[in-house]
């Protein structure tokens, strides 16, 4: 490519955007950038317990050679698991591998949805305050469908486990 002076068009190709991975936990969407993620993998039967850790830590799996803290998403937000809202139903638990600096996190969701592009969202300091714990940095709009989505920060999450 030629640079003609336009440093408008220098800035738009190194832009890099990545696609949104949007999953559920009960009846709200959520999505994480995929940057981060190395792998996505139904939620094993077999989880090492590790005592004495935080009560969002369900336990370890090993995966591909390494070790995998799991992380409630549910329990790290507060949120009611199906059986505690008296629903009973199948589980399709997934878990959302990500890496960072060598270090990795699965975050335990109900259900992976799709991945796609997301133009358009808001990181504002209302959501971060009405999320006291800042995990949720915004919200956004799919292309799909209407529906909000809650922005996680995937960095601060690997951070914890």
């Amino acid at each position: 490519m030629n640079y003609d002076g336009n440093i408008e068009e220098i800035e738009e190709i190194e832009e890099i955007e990545f696609p949104w991975l949007i999953f559920k936990l009960n009846n709200s969407l959520y999505t994480v950038n995929s940057k981060l993620i190395t792998s996505i993998v139904i939620k094993p039967d077999e989880i090492t317990f590790v005592p004495s850790v935080a009560d969002y830590i369900t336990g370890l799996i090993h995966l591909r050679g390494n070790v995998v803290p799991l992380i409630s998403l549910k329990k790290l937000f507060k949120i009611k698991t199906d059986e505690e809202n008296g629903d009973v139903k199948e589980s399709k638990e997934m878990v959302i591998v990500l890496e960072k600096d060598n270090s990795f996190a699965g975050l335990i969701v109900d259900e992976v949805l799709s991945v796609e592009n997301i133009t358009a969202f808001e990181e504002t300091e209302e959501i971060k305050k009405m999320y006291k714990n800042s995990f949720v940095k915004g919200v956004a709009k799919g292309q799909k469908n209407n529906d909000v989505l809650l922005i996680l920060d995937e960095e601060r999450i690997t951070n914890i486990a």
